[in-house]
């Protein structure tokens, strides 16, 4: 059975990772000098690659699959699942170095698992780590931000999925058309796995397909409208009416609209899409939907 792109080029070594250079250098340097925190938080937004940090980290530590133990925090929650762990944490890895819990969409806790789980953060046995990875960092308590180290995991840029992309064609050895290139590129929103999971349905199709699949991404469909919108100089009205439509992450809408506002700026002097760039220059992993809607406010008041 063939293997989904994403899946098959997921990289195995910090040295295989595209983009994210601070954060991959960071952990180059721990793993290097031997000091690796016991607990990392893995932040950023849905796609950009925390969840594949953290399987390399596990290699690298040398921790066998037995010793790996992946939970969704989105499953179970509760305060049970944070007393096994505290049981289990205890006993010596069996077939590796040490032993790991990752903690997927950890933000999902209930605070009164958040709470349970301070004590195993804050008394972690030496062959123990804790990789928490979230969405969404501000709805974990205070206390628990504290006692991980943070670490950033942000979208690519445009340079970087080119060359994840390009890398991928290289080794699947297969050509494709510059146009549905930046199509990707634009259409992914930063998001390396979307990237790759858009390129593997548009290398099954016959080549007179590929460029309407990638348009007809209803999440795509619905970005685009807002940035039409916005260098329009539609109302606040029409506006916020797109925004109550938008279903994707604000962070990656963000990039959406900045590449989109860029193409626009070099293609002529356009001093709308120059004030887009401006409003939308900061990120909303802190803001989320709020932020999306004030940056979106300040373009239509300040054009």
């Amino acid at each position: 059975m063939r293997e989904e792109l994403y899946k098959k080029y997921r990289p195995k070594t910090l040295a295989g990772v595209v983009g994210n250079e601070t954060t991959v250098n960071l952990l180059r340097n721990m793993l290097e000098k031997g000091t690796i925190p016991h607990t990392i938080l893995l932040q950023g937004a849905s796609g950009c690659g925390k969840t594949t940090l953290a399987r390399i980290l596990q290699r690298s530590l040398e921790c066998s699959e037995i010793d790996f133990i992946e939970l969704n925090c989105s499953d179970f929650r509760g305060v049970d699942t944070i007393r096994d762990i505290a049981k289990q944490m205890h006993f010596s890895p069996t077939g590796g170095k040490c032993r790991i819990w990752l903690l997927d969409e950890v933000h999902q806790m209930t605070k009164d698992a958040q709470n349970a789980a301070l004590k195993i953060l804050e008394d972690t046995p030496s062959h123990v780590y804790f990789l928490l990875c979230t969405t969404d960092p501000q709805k974990l308590i205070s206390t628990i931000r504290n006692r991980c180290c943070q670490l950033s995991v942000e979208l690519l840029s445009e340079a970087s999925l080119r060359k994840l992309i390009d890398r991928v064609l290289k080794k699947e050895e297969v050509d494709l058309k510059e146009d549905l290139l930046e199509m990707i590129i634009d259409a992914s929103a930063g998001s390396a796995r979307k990237a790759l999971v858009i390129l593997d349905s548009v290398l099954n199709l016959p080549e007179e397909e590929r460029e309407a699949a990638i348009k007809n991404d209803p999440e795509e469909k619905e970005v685009i409208e807002l940035c039409r919108a916005l260098i329009k100089g539609e109302s606040w009205s029409r506006i916020a009416s797109l925004l109550k439509g938008i279903k994707a992450e604000p962070e990656a809408v963000r990039y959406f609209v900045l590449g989109y506002a860029r193409t626009c700026l070099l293609s002529a002097k356009n001093a709308r899409a120059a004030a887009i760039i401006d409003a939308f220059a900061c990120n909303f992993y802190d803001s989320k939907e709020a932020g999306l809607a004030l940056a979106c406010y300040e373009v239509v008041e300040n054009s």
